[in-house]
């Protein structure tokens, strides 16, 4: 293969924080979701029609150089390594859908952890398969390339909802509600004051939402109404968001992590870090995302911005450095 027959795409997609809704987005109700700048960068270089494998370097997730054929990418739903699941189903979902009788070599990087909760593998997948599209020559919709991806995060976990996958598309602050038909709405939110930090445990977050499951089907009536009151939660937050009334949404933020602490997702590490950013005079704090570990997120004034980061770090958190409001997946100029 020579080197003028290789099309190479250079793409990153950035990571997410859920501001609200966590949870009840998998139950078909809506959530608040902002991209962050945190981003994950992935090199695709394609041959020339003809071939028909894949390579894959992932070193930040401990792959390198795991090969195989497209044909049996993500085969009977197993992938050659953990670190290479979504990468396969990008693939078989993109051949299935298109045809990839190519070899293809694919190298990601990551600007942060996928100890985080930020939504590594949803940025992962929109990279894989924005990359296909633009070596490819096809032209995908938002929409369309949303499908996709959740097809592809589908055949790995048999679950999830799809916003982080919105946010890493779109990029920006978002309204997504998962019924149907789905909403994925742009807000307009020039500033958010979020200070982040993490809570020391990675969570697993399909057994998360597993666990949350069943205590619907133990409890339905109670369970449906703590989602129905996060579904207003989220739409009163919006409100509060595109004012950019930050008391209101601080409130709205804190009731929204006491209904993830009835619903079995809140920790001792993450009421703690909670507690300890409201303490220090933030508007509001709340576990981000499925619970169990991962994030924390304050919404924090100027004046008490520093005073807040200390309250976090001494309740045991590691502040992480992301800004709010990132643009979606996009071609880099640089791997």
């Amino acid at each position: 293969m020579t080197h003028a027959a290789i099309r190479t795409a250079h793409v990153s997609a950035p990571g997410k924080a859920m501001l609200l809704g966590e949870h009840a987005v998998v139950h078909a109700r809506p959530c608040l979701v902002t991209a962050v700048d945190s981003r994950l960068y992935l090199t695709l270089a394609a041959g020339p029609p003809g071939g028909g494998t894949f390579t894959i370097h992932a070193p930040d997730v401990g792959v390198e150089g795991v090969a195989g054929r497209v044909a049996d990418a993500l085969a009977g739903g197993e992938a050659r390594a953990r670190g290479t699941r979504f990468i396969e189903s990008a693939l078989a979902v993109w051949r299935d859908r298109f045809g990839l009788e190519r070899d293809v070599t694919i190298t990601t990087r990551s600007g942060f952890s996928s100890q985080l909760g930020l939504g590594s593998s949803s940025a992962t997948v929109a990279c894989a398969l924005f990359a296909l599209a633009h070596v490819s020559g096809v032209s995908l919709s938002t929409r369309d390339l949303f499908d996709l991806g959740l097809e592809a995060i589908f055949r790995v976990q048999q679950t999830g909802s799809g916003f982080d996958l919105a946010a890493a598309i779109s990029g920006g602050t978002l309204f997504y509600d998962n019924g149907q038909p789905r909403q994925l709405v742009p807000l307009e939110v020039p500033h958010l004051p979020l200070v982040v930090a993490y809570s020391g445990v990675k969570a697993d977050t399909p057994s998360v939402v597993r666990a949350v499951a069943d205590r619907l089907a133990a409890w339905p009536a109670a369970m449906t109404g703590i989602f129905d009151t996060m579904a207003r939660i989220v739409h009163d937050g919006r409100a509060a968001l595109e004012r950019a009334d930050w008391p209101a949404l601080g409130q709205l933020m804190d009731m929204q992590h006491g209904l993830a602490h009835a619903i079995g997702v809140d920790t001792p590490e993450t009421a703690r870090l909670a507690f300890a950013a409201r303490a220090a005079g933030a508007w509001g704090a709340k576990l981000s995302g499925a619970g169990g570990g991962d994030i924390v997120i304050a919404l924090a004034p100027d004046e008490r911005r520093a005073a807040i980061g200390a309250a976090l770090e001494a309740a045991g958190g590691t502040l992480v450095d992301v800004q709010p409001n990132a643009p979606g997946v996009r071609l880099e100029e640089q791997p």
